[in-house]
C-alpha cells in the first residue's frame, strides 16, 4: 500500500465524488495548488491507487429499464472450467459484474436488459447454455438503494 497522506485522501476523496472534476478544481478542494495537485495525481495513477475514471450513465434515459441479479452454479469447479465460463460471461455485454463467490453459489452477475423480454432471450440463447452450468437464479431488481464503487476515505 502506498503511504497516503491526507491531502492525498482528500484528493482521493474528491475524485471519487466527481470524476469530471478538473486538476485545478480537485486542488482547490484538497487545499493546495494545482502543480503539486497534479503531480500527487499522477504518482498515485502511476502507483496504481487511481485505476481509472470513468462516467456514468442513466440506463433508463438509454433504454435499459430492467436490472436483473443472476446466480450460477457450475458442475465442476476446475481451473478449465472456472475459465471456460468466465470467457463467455465477460463477452455478453449485458453483463455488468460477475463475481466469484464461496458459498452456495459459484458465480453472482449483474445484467442491465431493455426490458423482461430481452431479459427472457437472453437467458434462452445465452445464458443457460454457458459452458459448465448446473443451475441458475435469476431476481429483478425494484430498487437500487445504494450503488457506489466509492472507498470509505
Amino acid at each position: 500500500m502506498l503511504n497516503l497522506d491526507e491531502t492525498d485522501l482528500r484528493i482521493l476523496r474528491a475524485m471519487q465524488r466527481d470524476g469530471s472534476l478538473t486538476v485545478t478544481q480537485i486542488a482547490e478542494i484538497a487545499g493546495i495548488s494545482q502543480s503539486p495537485c497534479s503531480r500527487r495525481i499522477n504518482q498515485m495513477q502511476e502507483a496504481g491507487v487511481i485505476l481509472r475514471r470513468h462516467v456514468e450513465l442513466d440506463r433508463r434515459k438509454l433504454g435499459f429499464n430492467a436490472v436483473v441479479v443472476t446466480r450460477v452454479k457450475l458442475k465442476r469447479h476446475d481451473r478449465k472450467a472456472l475459465e471456460a465460463f468466465k470467457r463467455e460471461i465477460r463477452a455478453i455485454p449485458e453483463i455488468q459484474s460477475a463475481v466469484l463467490l464461496l458459498g452456495e453459489f459459484d458465480f453472482h452477475m449483474r445484467l442491465v436488459v431493455r426490458d423482461i423480454d430481452h431479459y427472457q432471450t437472453l437467458m434462452q440463447d445465452r445464458l443457460v447454455s454457458l459452458p459448465g452450468v448446473r443451475e441458475m437464479q435469476s431476481s429483478v431488481i425494484l430498487e437500487v438503494v445504494k450503488n457506489t464503487t466509492a472507498l470509505p476515505l
